[in-house]
């Protein structure tokens, strides 16, 4: 009772903060917050509809879909139970091997997890850019990676592909005796490798969306306008400056484990996606920074599987489709 009383008292702060048709920052804030208890909820306060639907109704699915997994015995909650490296000195061949023990219950909650946080940041983003006024851009930017149309003349956007896609055709003719390093998959109660192909596009798609929607497109923006506006630092100093601090907070949450880029890289890699989204200053190009990250973590998490040797076990489980539940 006490949490639904308090769950309303939020509600009626949110609702008088700000006019839906001139939503001062307060109320905007308030409606990314009602996005975390309730998916959809900040929109249909806003009056956008469609993406109340659209948003809303795939976090719930997701979000439930994750904690069906979650809630078993079964669920890998530390990660050194997954990942297990092998330096080249302790191993058996000779090669730095990593072992990579997953199950079906595993790889699906951290699966839907996935999902539904990248939506939520995608929202916040939209929310934030647009000050939660309707609008369509936010679907043409989810189409990002695929606007050819938009980003085949910028060298920006070949550079890094065009590395990863010289890496991956090098690792694809080097032998396995020619390799030193071993990635080994074992997946575990009816997990296959198939699964890992099939899920990974769509997760590594929606992790390139949600974070360049937030770190680029909502941190570096307010970065930029509070240094600029706020402390009085000239437009170039407040570019550089807020590119160095939105990637200070991206790298902050990277901690290299498991296949995730350690925090030194993941801030080299903030850095130049900051400079693609603010290349001058008088344009931005959030389109690009989306394209680039999510093609970036695509392939390089296929050139892994490609490159990985698979041992299966043949338990099957059941996971219900669908369950619904709410957490907090």
């Amino acid at each position: 009772m006490k949490m639904l009383a308090g769950f309303l008292f939020f509600m009626a702060v949110i609702l008088t903060s700000g006019s839906l048709l001139a939503m001062n920052r307060l109320g905007c804030l308030g409606l990314g917050v009602a996005e975390v208890w309730v998916p959809g909820l900040g929109y249909a306060i806003s009056q956008q509809w469609d993406k109340a639907i659209v948003f809303g109704t795939s976090r719930l699915v997701s979000r439930s879909l994750a904690y069906s997994s979650y809630d078993t015995p079964y669920y890998q909650d530390d990660p050194d139970d997954i990942y297990r490296t092998i330096d080249s000195e302790d191993s058996e061949s000779g090669k730095t091997e990593t072992r990579v023990y997953l199950n079906k219950e595993t790889w699906d909650a951290n699966y839907y997890n996935s999902l539904n946080f990248n939506l939520l940041l995608t929202t916040w983003g939209d929310l934030y850019q647009h000050s939660c006024q309707p609008n369509t851009e936010t679907y043409d930017l989810m189409l990002s990676p695929f606007r050819f149309d938009h980003f085949y003349k910028k060298w920006v956007f070949w550079v890094p592909v065009g590395v990863l896609i010289l890496n991956y055709a090098y690792f694809q003719n080097t032998s396995e005796d020619e390799s030193d390093t071993e990635v080994q998959y074992f997946l575990r109660r009816g997990l296959e490798e198939s699964d890992l192909r099939r899920d990974s596009f769509s997760k590594y798609y929606m992790v390139g969306v949600g974070e360049e929607m937030f770190f680029r497109g909502t941190l570096q923006h307010y970065f930029f306008e509070t240094m600029r506006d706020s402390f009085g630092f000239s437009p170039s100093a407040s570019r550089h400056l807020s590119i160095a601090g939105a990637s200070a907070v991206f790298a902050a949450g990277h901690d290299g484990s498991g296949f995730t880029a350690n925090t030194l890289w993941s801030f080299l890699f903030g850095v130049y996606e900051g400079y693609v989204y603010h290349p001058s200053l008088a344009s931005f190009d959030l389109m690009t920074a989306i394209a680039i990250h999510s093609w970036w973590d695509i392939l390089v998490t296929y050139a892994i599987l490609n490159n990985a040797e698979f041992t299966e076990s043949q338990a099957k489980v059941r996971v219900p489709l669908l369950s619904v539940g709410f957490r907090y």
